[in-house]
């Protein structure tokens, strides 16, 4: 028993002899001087201040260092005095490397209450870039010089972030704020730390579950951290794979990162029921830093569209570009438009104050190709092949050359814009396209064959807003489309006041299977947003003629026109009494009209309320004062000044419906 008893007594000597020794080691330290250094340490790594309120230590069970009211300065400029708040850091540090060789070992960590405010600065720069004393980086430490004693501190255990408040405000904009109940930091194998935790953040609880390198090593020695991240919430899932690293100046963050969403996605719902609607993904190799983020290898489905590319905002210099290359293979308008956000009116928001719409093509270039393998359009229409270039440069807007394949045909467009002038130009001009092959899910297309299509739209006017475009605008617009038949329940697609105009002006509607168009034409002259027909807008059937003119109010969408149809002398043929004039009024996709079936004076009585409403303009408009026009089409396309040759004399020789509309008016 004798050796038992002298281990025995040595144990407790060396017991005794490791109390005295933490003794000695806590009457010795000066708190005051390791605060000084700790600061010191921070504001030359930082280049800003650290403070510390108190600090304290306990040497059972272990040594035990506790700081309160924690706090690291601002740059000039920010919000707030601190970037960081804390209101008790608590830290278990190891005896033997202190005593040894000064070397802070840290074996636990715990942050409760912090606070910490990120914003972008007046100058574009974050608050969160260290600068260290001296105004350069401090050098990448060697391998060896990183296992040396001496260094400030190191990790070897777990940290703990409770209670603490993280808020991030871009310039000009408000903050995001987000709390993070609970989040711990652990070593793991090789070297790596894993990141568990939860945030609350829009009304949304998150899981964080994520690797990384160690922290303090990046912190410290400005060494890469490489991350694997997965933040999860909502029916939204985030991950990023790469690394966080210095390229001399400032930290930049490559990753290959992924947002993805279930169907009925809780945190989309709030927000774009539209878009939540529908399970969606996009990724990309994300590229950050500097000023500058490059999206490379960017892919995506959302809302029914797919699309692929390259994307990279540069704001290093005064006017920041956007630059690159997009490329879809579907892209559905109405979905997107139904997933797009809307204000809680149902309005569209509108400009407030001096603000015009154009005013951010005097903040930002760009130079973006893109194109689109099939667009789907509101109406059921398609196109395909749609390819473009969009530039901003000097504050103007130049997206041209633009072109797609739609119904057969091709279409080539160009908009243009001026934010010094506020104004707006838009060219399109189409070739070739037919109906049925452009619309082929509307039940109109199904009824109709033949029928090459062609247009070109001219116009310019203010660009404030839609309306404002449209309600100042001046130019031209011009269609015509060739031979095409008609099934008769193809025209009862327009609601049944354009039935009964189609009745009115075509009664063999009703008997005939089908109706053989052999033209169709429209010349629109435009002058601050009102659209004039003065006989360019005919029609010519196998049976029948018809010609128009009055005006069109682009910004109200309302048209005011006199439509005169003439049958057709066919052999054989009964003769059949159509409507000398149709007035066709109010809103474009809900016209109503007033007809005469039975004679010029019923007309004249119809038309009696134009007196004051610019009646006379239509009263003396050449559709009246015109005899038989046998080639409306051909008197249309030459801008309806001068009648074909073979035209009848003049209503004022022959025409009984002029006489009388004069009559009825007093002239």
């Amino acid at each position: 028993m004798r050796p038992l008893r002298w281990i025995a007594i040595a144990a407790g000597a060396l017991v005794a002899l490791v109390v005295a020794a933490a003794l000695v080691a806590y009457a010795t330290i000066d708190m005051d001087a390791i605060r000084r250094y700790a600061e010191a340490e921070v504001g030359r790594l930082t280049g800003r201040q650290m403070t510390a309120r108190t600090l304290s230590v306990a040497v059972w069970p272990r040594l035990a260092v506790v700081a309160e009211e924690v706090s690291l300065s601002n740059p000039p400029g920010a919000s707030r005095p601190d970037l960081v708040r804390a209101r008790e850091v608590k830290g278990a540090v190891a005896l033997l490397p202190l005593l040894r060789s000064r070397e802070i070992v840290v074996e636990s960590l715990e942050l409760d209450g912090v606070d910490v405010a990120l914003e972008t600065l007046a100058d574009g720069s974050g608050n969160w870039v260290f600068t260290p004393k001296g105004d350069r980086p401090a050098p990448t430490p060697s391998a060896e010089e990183a296992k040396r004693p001496g260094a400030p501190f190191r990790l070897s255990g777990a940290i703990a972030v409770v209670d603490a408040k993280l808020s991030w405000r871009p310039r000009g904009a408000d903050a995001t704020n987000i709390a993070i109940p609970r989040l711990d930091i652990a070593p793991g194998i090789e070297g790596r730390y894993t990141w568990k935790g939860t945030v609350d953040a829009d009304g949304v609880r998150w899981t964080i579950d994520a690797s990384t390198g160690d922290p303090v090593v990046f912190a410290r020695d400005r060494m890469p951290l490489d991350l694997d991240v997965r933040v999860a919430g909502g029916g939204v899932t985030l991950t990023a794979k790469g690394r966080i690293e210095d390229r001399g100046s400032g930290p930049v963050f490559a990753a290959d990162s992924s947002v993805g969403w279930t169907a009925g996605s809780e945190w989309l719902a709030r927000r774009l029921p539209g878009l939540a609607a529908r399970e969606g993904r996009v990724a990309a190799r994300i590229d950050a830093g500097e000023r500058k983020v490059a999206l490379d290898g960017l892919a995506g489905d959302v809302a029914g569209s797919r699309f692929d590319g390259t994307l990279e905002f540069d704001a290093r210099a005064k006017v920041p570009k956007l630059s690159g290359r997009l490329h879809a293979d579907l892209v559905d308008v109405p979905k997107l438009r139904d997933s797009a956000p809307s204000s809680s009116s149902g309005a569209p928001a509108q400009a407030t104050g001096d603000a015009s719409p154009l005013s951010p093509l005097s903040k930002l270039d760009a130079d973006v190709d893109f194109v689109i393998d099939r667009l789907v359009l509101p109406s059921a229409f398609e196109a395909t092949a749609l390819r473009g270039r969009i530039v901003i440069s000097a504050g103007k807007l130049d997206a041209h050359p633009i072109g797609l394949d739609c119904g057969g045909g091709k279409v080539t467009g160009r908009v243009e814009a001026n934010a010094s002038t506020g104004r707006a130009r838009l060219v399109v001009d189409g070739r070739g396209i037919e109906l049925a092959r452009a619309a082929p899910g509307l039940e109109v297309g199904k009824n109709l064959s033949g029928g090459a299509t062609t247009f070109a739209v001219d116009l310019q006017g203010p660009a404030r807003s839609t309306a404002a475009f449209l309600g100042g605008a001046g130019g031209r617009i011009a269609a015509e489309t060739g031979p095409m038949r008609v099934r008769g329940v193809a025209l009862d697609a327009g609601g049944s006041a354009m039935t009964r105009i189609f009745d009115a002006v075509n009664p063999f509607r009703r008997v005939d299977p089908s109706t053989d168009i052999q033209c169709a034409v429209v010349r629109l002259a435009v002058d601050k947003g009102i659209a004039h027909a003065d006989r360019t807008i005919a029609v010519e059937t196998s049976r029948l003629t018809a010609s128009a003119s009055g005006t069109i109010d682009l910004a109200r969408a309302t048209l005011d026109l006199l439509v005169r149809p003439r049958a057709r002398k066919i052999a054989a043929m009964p003769s059949v009494e159509l409507a000398d004039v149709i007035r066709v009024t109010g809103p474009i996709d809900k016209p109503s009209f007033k007809l005469d079936t039975l004679g010029a004076a019923k007309a004249a009585a119809t038309l009696g309320g134009a007196v004051a409403t610019g009646g006379w303009s239509l009263l003396a408009s050449p559709l009246l004062q015109a005899g038989e026009d046998k080639s409306p089409c051909a008197t249309a396309r030459a801008g309806g000044k001068s009648q074909p040759a073979n035209a009848q004399p003049s209503a004022s020789s022959g025409d009984p419906l002029a006489p009388l509309l004069r009559g009825l008016f007093g002239r």
